[in-house]
């Protein structure tokens, strides 16, 4: 698989231009409350209009999820600096309620936004940008898997359909299932997480830091980074990728989803659109910036292969060596 070429939008370039207009905007306070508080009226109106129960589903989620916070947390686990940045048109950013009961609509939500001109339900877009996503990462999974870990796991989505996954293709060849964790930074996100786990897919969730686990060196044969990097600083995603390769066997994988830098649609991301999305994801532009090719082999992997799984969103899939 080829890796995109094109370079990234302008928008996300707070140097020149457009991307230097943005970056005033939102540096702006009382605008930045103001673009905050559009964003997130907007995605919900969005939502609800495309058959997503937003506020219905987080009152649901807050009921059952307070009593777990407790047993979802380390005490130990000190949040970086770096993670306590508005995120997501929440001043807290991830470390509340608010956060941890809507993540379940706005992921369902995003999955729409990839095909925007199709009338698609949440659950089929959800499924369509799943598989997409498994399909690039399969060629690279030569042998059954023990131990599978999902870095950045939030509430789970990803997780689930990460062990449905796995669990299909196993079984279909007669292998037993692997384990399938989820680590989260985010005890909300944890409780959420095993409060929608009602099934038991998942087979564990861990509350820590994604660049400093405290799990055994070479344990895990596939770990998965999804729609994690654009939320770190460029130093947080080198330490989160040498801890992988701290963690993965010799052999091992790691797949990684995320916006596609290349992307024709994030190019042409009308103004107000781009404005928003830069004012709710703080790192957005240092994401951008890197090149995870060359992050990647400095962390000791090698052999990758990048493909666009949709108009949106990239995977990169390497091995340790």
């Amino acid at each position: 698989m080829a890796s995109p070429t094109r370079s990234a939008p302008a928008w996300a370039d707070s140097g020149q231009g457009l991307g230097q207009l943005i970056a005033w905007l939102v540096r702006v306070r009382p605008l930045q409350h103001l673009l905050f508080s559009q964003a997130r009226q907007l995605i919900i109106r969005t939502a609800e209009r495309n058959g997503i129960p937003w506020r219905r589903r987080r009152q649901e989620l807050l009921a059952a999820a307070r009593p777990l916070l407790e047993a979802s947390r380390d005490p130990a686990v000190q949040p970086p600096g770096y993670y306590l940045a508005r995120f997501h048109a929440y001043e807290q950013g991830n470390l509340c309620w608010q956060a941890a009961a809507e993540a379940e609509q706005a992921t369902d939500a995003m999955a729409l936004r990839v095909w925007p001109e199709e009338k698609l339900q949440p659950a089929v877009a959800q499924r369509r940008l799943r598989e997409a996503i498994f399909a690039l990462i399969e060629p690279s999974l030569a042998s059954p898997l023990r131990e599978v870990l999902d870095l950045g796991c939030s509430v789970g989505v990803s997780t689930q359909a990460l062990a449905g996954w796995l669990r299909r293709r196993q079984e279909g060849g007669g292998e037993q299932p692997p384990r399938v964790r989820g680590l989260d930074l985010s005890a909300h996100m944890l409780a959420v997480a095993r409060v929608r786990d009602g099934q038991g897919l998942v087979d564990g969730w861990i509350h820590a830091r994604a660049e400093d686990t405290g799990l055994p060196s070479g344990s895990i044969d596939l770990i998965t980074l999804q729609f994690v990097c654009h939320e770190l600083p460029q130093v947080a995603t080198h330490g989160v990728l040498a801890e992988a390769a701290r963690l993965l066997r010799p052999g091992g994988v790691l797949a990684m989803v995320d916006q596609d830098p290349g992307s024709a649609v994030l190019q042409r991301l009308p103004a107000p659109v781009a404005t928003l999305l830069k004012s709710t994801e703080p790192y957005i532009e240092a994401y951008f910036r890197l090149d995870m090719a060359a992050a990647l082999e400095a962390a000791g992997f090698r052999q990758l292969r990048a493909a666009a799984c949709d108009p949106r969103h990239r995977v990169m899939v390497v091995n340790r060596q």
